[in-house]
């Protein structure tokens, strides 16, 4: 669970295309029925003005996707660097102890006690970040196949109420 409050705030909140698909959905549920049939009455331009718009925002909502995959791909990558650090502050630590006479054994000890402290300090950061990416990358996957598949059923129900043949349909332009 994340926390809202965060820096990542901005991502939990709904998107212009967001927006505009709920603001669909919402005229379609609401449209008035024909009788006797399953089909509605809708504005077209309204919908088609909708739909204009959700196509022209993808194109920033994928930008949007890409810097937050982006901004992951650099946190994964400061964390292997801070990972490096440790691992080499240990090694050097390491050194210095076993560079005293007296203090040879437990220096060493000491060193691998530090090796796998950094290496579990390493792996647990590793896992966080990939476990950060991984949720974003499904949320962001999920909010493509949501509005492709949006679009399709909305392109179909165009289709159906227009009377369109396949042929009609195939003329359209594909998105």
């Amino acid at each position: 669970m994340t926390d809202t409050n965060g820096p990542d705030a901005d991502a939990h909140q709904l998107s212009a295309t967001e927006k505009d698909l709920a603001t669909l959905r919402s005229i379609i549920v609401e449209a008035r029925q024909v009788p006797m049939s399953a089909s509605c009455m809708v504005n077209r331009s309204e919908i088609l003005s909708l739909i204009d718009r959700i196509v022209a925002d993808l194109p920033q909502e994928f930008e949007r996707s890409r810097t937050v995959i982006s901004e992951q791909f650099t946190a994964h990558a400061h964390a292997r660097e801070q990972a490096a650090e440790i691992l080499e502050n240990a090694r050097n630590e390491a050194k210095e102890l076993a560079s005293v006479s007296g203090v040879a054994r437990e220096a060493n000890e000491y060193a691998a006690m530090t090796r796998a402290q950094a290496d579990e300090e390493a792996r647990q950061i590793r896992i966080e970040a990939d476990m950060y990416v991984d949720s974003r990358l499904a949320e962001f996957e999920a909010s493509l196949q949501k509005t492709s598949t949006q679009v399709i059923l909305m392109r179909e129900q165009l289709a159906k109420r227009s009377k369109l043949d396949d042929s009609d349909v195939e003329a359209l332009p594909s998105i």
